[in-house]
C-alpha cells in the first residue's frame, strides 16, 4: 500500500490516506476514499442498535481490512474506507458481538455498491451507497486466560448426504461441549456454495460461537476477480480475513487463497495480497510481546500449495518472527502432522515456528467403505481417522489434543504387526505404531507381554501399513457403490517401527506400545501369535 497523503483525525489517530494506490489481491486498482465514522458501544439492552445513553467502549480496534484504528474515550472512531471493502470490529477481551441464528459472529459491515459474485451461486447483493456511520454493538462476557477451542479441519461436503455424515460422525458427539468457541479451517464445502447454509445449521447445534476461515473450495470458480469469487462467502460469513481476542490470546483468521484467472486458465495459489499483509502487520504491532498469537488459515505456510509470490511468504515470516509467541493451525492436506518451520524454509526467528496441519472432519473426502451406520470410514492417506481437535490455551502455554470421531478419547494410535508369524521369522517381522498426534520427538517404546522390557521404536516416514492394507482390500472389490480410498501419498509423519524379538517361543502375546511427548502420554496394544 502506498500512502499518498496521511492525515490525523480529530482524535489524533492516523487513520489512513485520502488517496491510496491499493494492490488488492495482487491487482492494481484505484478506489476513491470515503471517511467512515461510528461508535463501538456497550449494548446494554442488547437490541443491536446504539441508543442514547449507551456508553462507548474505549480502546477497541476497528479495521478496514488494512488499517487499524482504536476508539477514543467515548468509543468513537474514524477510518478511511472504499468500495469493495469490509469495516469490522476486532473483538476485545471481555466483550462479545452478537451472533446470528447459526452462532456466527456479526462483527462487520460490508461496503460494495455493485455487490460481489460470479454466475454459479447467489453472491452478495449491492449494499447501497457507502455509509458515513457504522456502529458496532458489544456485550460484556467473562473470559479466562485458560480456555479451550474446538477446531475442525475441512468439513468439505459435496452433498446433503455428506452433511449428514458430518452431523452423525462428528457434530453429535460435541453438542454442548465446554469450549469458548469453535473454528473450521477452510474448505467448509466442496465447491457447492449452496451447502453453506445447511452446513451452518448443523454446526450451530454444537451451541458455541463458530469462526470460519476461507478455503480454496469455498470460492465461486465462475468469478473473474478475487472479490467476486468471495461474494457468496462474504454474504454468509463476512470478511475473509479478520482478528479477534479471547482471554489473553489473539487470533488472526487468514485468507491465503489467491484466485488467478489467466486467459482460459483458472487456478489458485497460496498468498495474501498487500492489503491483508498490511492488516496482519498492523495487528501484530498492537499485540503485547508477552501474549500469544494464533494464526488460523487453510493452506499450510510451507510444504503445500506453492505461493503466488515466494517473497511474500518470506516477508510474512519476518513479521511473524518478530513476535515471540506465535503458532499456526492449517488444514487442506487431509493429513495430520506437526511441522516446525525453520531457517531452511526462510524462518528468521531464533526458534522454529510450530504449525499444526489438522486432520479433517471429512477425512479423505468421505471415501471408503461404509460402516453399519452408513458412514464412510474415510481414513486419511497417512492413516489418521476422521476427527477434530482441541486447542487448550493458558497464557502463552498451549497444547493440542486430537480426537478420533466416534472413538474413545484414548484411541490415539493403531499398531500394525502380523497376526501370525513363525518362530524362525519373528526376528524379521516389523511392528509399526501410527500415533496420530504424537510430536516428532516423542519417546516411543514397545514391549512384548506384561513382563517384557521396554525397548525403543524408531521414527520413520513411510506409508502407513494399516492404510495400505485397507486400500488393497477395498480395491480388490468390484462394483462398489462408494468411492474407493485414494493413493498412498505422501508418507505418514507420525509413524514409528521396530523389529519383533527373535527369542520369542510359540504362543500368543500382547504387544504394548507407549508414547510420551511434552503434551500427552498414549498407549496401545495388539495381539500376535507366534507359531512353530
Amino acid at each position: 500500500m502506498i500512502l499518498m497523503e496521511n492525515y490525523e483525525n480529530r482524535f489524533g489517530v492516523k487513520t489512513g490516506a485520502l488517496f491510496i494506490l491499493l494492490l488488492l489481491f495482487g491487482t492494481v486498482s484505484l478506489h476513491s476514499q470515503h471517511l467512515v465514522s461510528g461508535i463501538v458501544f456497550h449494548d446494554q439492552n442488547e437490541n443491536g442498535v446504539y441508543d442514547s445513553g449507551e456508553p462507548g467502549v474505549t480502546g477497541v480496534m476497528v479495521s478496514n481490512g488494512s488499517n487499524i484504528v482504536r476508539t477514543d474515550m467515548h468509543g468513537r472512531y474514524e477510518i478511511m474506507s472504499e468500495d469493495e471493502s469490509v469495516i469490522f470490529v476486532i473483538k476485545p477481551r471481555g466483550w462479545t458481538t452478537a451472533h446470528d441464528s447459526n452462532n456466527i459472529p456479526q462483527f462487520y459491515s460490508i461496503l460494495s455498491t455493485a455487490g460481489a459474485g460470479g454466475s454459479d451461486f447467489e453472491g452478495l447483493e449491492p449494499t447501497g451507497p457507502l455509509p458515513e456511520t457504522v456502529n458496532f454493538a458489544l456485550s460484556p462476557q467473562e473470559e479466562s486466560d485458560a480456555f479451550r477451542v474446538l477446531v475442525f479441519g475441512d468439513t468439505q461436503p459435496r452433498t446433503i448426504e455428506e452433511i449428514n455424515y458430518i452431523a452423525h460422525d462428528t457434530v453429535q458427539e460435541v453438542i454442548g461441549i465446554d469450549a469458548a468457541f469453535g473454528a473450521t479451517l477452510g474448505d467448509l464445502v466442496f465447491d457447492d456454495l449452496n451447502l453453506f447454509e445447511p452446513l451452518n445449521q448443523v454446526i450451530a447445534q454444537i451451541g458455541i460461537p463458530w469462526r470460519h476461515v476461507m478455503g480454496n473450495h469455498d470460492i465461486d470458480f465462475s468469478a473473474d476477480t478475487n472479490w467476486d469469487a468471495r461474494g457468496t462467502y462474504l454474504r454468509t460469513y463476512g470478511p475473509s480475513w479478520y482478528a479477534f481476542t479471547w482471554g489473553g490470546a489473539h487470533f488472526v483468521a487468514v485468507d491465503n487463497i489467491r484466485w488467478i484467472v489467466d486467459g482460459d486458465d483458472r487456478y489458485y495459489r497460496t498468498g495474501l495480497g498487500e492489503e491483508q499483509f498490511t492488516f496482519i502487520e498492523n495487528f501484530l504491532s498492537e499485540v503485547p510481546e508477552d501474549e500469544l498469537v494464533v494464526f488460523l488459515m487453510h493452506i499450510p505456510w510451507a510444504g503445500s500449495t506453492p505461493w503466488q509470490d515466494e517473497n511474500e511468504r518470506l516477508r510474512l515470516f519476518e513479521v511473524m518472527a518478530a513476535h515471540p509467541h506465535t503458532i499456526s493451525f492449517a488444514a487442506h492436506t487431509h493429513r495430520h502432522y506437526h511441522h516446525f518451520i525453520g531457517d531452511e524454509e526462510g524462518w528468521p526467528g531464533l526458534d522454529t515456528h510450530h504449525m499444526v496441519s489438522m486432520a479433517t472432519v471429512c477425512g479423505s473426502w468421505w471415501t471408503g467403505a461404509h460402516d453399519e451406520y452408513g458412514i464412510p470410514h474415510s481414513m486419511m492417506t497417512d492413516g489418521t481417522p476422521t476427527g477434530y481437535g482441541f486447542l487448550d490455551i493458558s497464557g502463552t502455554d498451549w497444547k493440542f489434543t486430537f480426537k478420533a470421531a466416534r472413538r474413545p478419547a484414548e484411541f490415539q494410535m493403531h499398531i500394525s504387526a502380523p497376526d501370525e508369524v513363525s518362530v524362525s521369522e519373528a526376528g524379521s517381522a516389523w511392528i509399526y505404531a501410527n500415533i496420530f498426534n504424537a510430536l516428532p520427538d516423542a519417546n516411543v517404546e514397545f514391549r512384548i507381554g506384561n513382563s517384557g522390557d521396554w525397548m525403543p521404536m524408531e521414527y520413520t516416514e513411510e506409508p502407513d501399513p494399516v492404510y495400505i492394507a485397507m486400500r488393497e482390500r477395498e480395491h480388490a472389490l468390484e462394483n462398489v457403490s462408494w468411492r474407493r480410498a485414494g493413493n498412498v501419498n505422501p508418507n505418514a509423519r507420525h509413524l514409528w517401527k521396530a523389529n519383533l524379538q527373535e527369542y520369542l517361543g510359540p504362543g500368543t502375546y500382547t504387544i504394548f506400545v507407549r508414547s510420551a511427548d511434552q503434551w500427552h502420554t498414549y498407549e496401545g496394544r495388539r495381539i500376535i501369535r507366534i507359531t512353530e
